[in-house]
């Protein structure tokens, strides 16, 4: 089943859309420094509990992952991060345990040598998900350092049902998934086999799904 239901892409935009890229990989060094980034607030280990300098991360799109090690549905999209990862040279996954322990904390990351981490006696962790309204985990947020904000709390969502261009879409200030995306998406997911699967996007909506329209009408509600 088709979920993705972005417009094709434009070609006679894609030299506009090189250049904020071009100025963003301009400026992303030199933003470390301003106290506006919560770069400039936190410590970085890697798995191995190696200290990691902020800066090496300053050119990156960055995914502040909270979750806890012991849940199912944290591990599921840990598995789906790694993934993701692995063709995505430009993101990089920031941990913020909610784990239990400082051992069940090395347990997470030991199995994700990938990710770096808030260490976890650092008091900063849980000012972020104060400050980031986090209410459940898992939550992916993903952080443009360079324009110092949040780009989308729907990380998870993003990965599941648009991970082929959601990167792109993120370097460009989007939410990466639609609503639609995420309608329709989370049915495929959780429908049984067989049911629905292969159909188009119109006969999904023939059957009472949302259409685009109707979809982008509720979200902007």
């Amino acid at each position: 089943m088709a979920t993705t239901v972005d417009s094709p892409t434009d070609n006679n935009n894609l030299a506009t859309d090189a250049s904020p890229v071009a100025e963003r990989a301009t400026r992303a060094k030199a933003t470390i420094d301003k106290h506006e980034s919560i770069l400039f607030k936190i410590k970085l280990q890697d798995a191995t509990g190696k200290h990691v300098p902020v800066y090496e991360v300053a050119n990156k799109t960055i995914g502040f992952l909270c979750a806890a090690g012991r849940y199912s549905a944290c591990q599921e999209l840990a598995t789906l991060i790694d993934q993701f990862l692995e063709s995505n040279p430009d993101f990089v996954i920031i941990y913020i345990s909610l784990d239990q322990s400082v051992e069940a904390f090395n347990r997470t990351l030991a199995a994700h040598p990938r990710w770096l981490a808030i260490p976890y006696n650092e008091p900063v962790r849980q000012d972020i998900l104060n400050e980031w309204q986090t209410k459940g985990v898992p939550c992916l947020h993903v952080y443009d350092p360079v324009e110092h904000e949040i780009v989308t709390s729907w990380g998870g969502s993003c990965l599941r049902f648009n991970a082929e261009r959601c990167m792109s879409e993120w370097k460009k200030g989007r939410e990466g998934v639609s609503y639609l995306q995420i309608v329709l998406g989370w049915w495929y997911y959780r429908a049984p086999p067989g049911v629905y699967r292969d159909m188009s996007d119109l006969e999904l909506v023939n059957s009472g799904f949302p259409s685009q329209e109707s979809a982008d009408t509720k979200k902007n509600k």
